[in-house]
């Protein structure tokens, strides 16, 4: 089976990335949907020079509290005027090692590292992934077209390492965590969706409206 491109652009908005803080004094669940990409495998053998990298826009996170979500876009976070994109590319799978095809229906599990691109730093994490082929049917087309490549990665963040200390002040010691924990759930399909002028229009103004809510408009 040759090489197969997944696209990580869900019209529906279902793609998903989850950023865990859990600090002594306080929980913090960040979210956004608005997550794009691109995954190159080879389903004869997964870890044969996979290719996976994905962005998200840090206007779209939210921790539910419109204050805090102003909080973060600031300079002493994640600075969003400055790197106004968060971005994944994996590097290599250092784990399994031997040749391990896709099967229909069957996770695998892998462990790689990639570099993540935040405030104008790149730097290196550990990822655990589990991956797994869902070959083109009735089923996986209520979801999206084609072939489907169903990804759920994690891995830690040290905000130090990306030159963010304010975790450290007054205000926020024992609030945040200095090492975050973000999760992404994510499907691709080898056939771009399609998606009719009616139901566009209809998420771009359901878009436009989580947008305003989340700079508190």
């Amino acid at each position: 089976m040759p090489r197969a491109t997944f696209i990580v652009d869900d019209p529906m908005t279902r793609n998903a990335i989850h950023v865990l803080s859990r600090a002594p004094l306080e929980t913090v669940l960040v979210r956004t949907n608005d997550v794009h990409g691109e995954i190159e495998v080879d389903p004869d053998n997964v870890t044969d020079r996979p290719r996976v990298s994905f962005e998200v826009p840090i206007d779209s996170l939210d921790s539910g509290v419109p204050l805090m979500n102003d909080v973060m876009r600031g300079d002493k976070w994640l600075d969003v005027a400055k790197s106004p994109v968060i971005r994944f590319a994996l590097g290599h799978v250092i784990s399994p090692a031997a040749h391990t095809p896709l099967a229909d229906g069957k996770p695998v599990v892998l462990t790689a590292e990639g570099t993540m691109e935040l405030r104008g730093a790149s730097r290196p994490v550990a990822v655990r992934a589990e991956v797994t082929w869902l070959r083109k049917s009735e089923s996986t087309a209520r979801r999206l077209p084609g072939d489907l490549l169903h990804v759920v990665a994690r891995f830690d963040v040290p905000l130090t390492a990306f030159g963010i200390d304010a975790h450290l002040a007054a205000q926020s010691l024992d609030k945040i965590a200095g090492t975050v924990q973000v999760e992404a759930d994510l499907f691709g399909s080898t056939e771009r969706p399609q998606v009719g002028a009616d139901m566009q229009d209809r998420l771009t103004k359901a878009r436009k409206s989580l947008g305003q809510r989340l700079m508190g408009g």
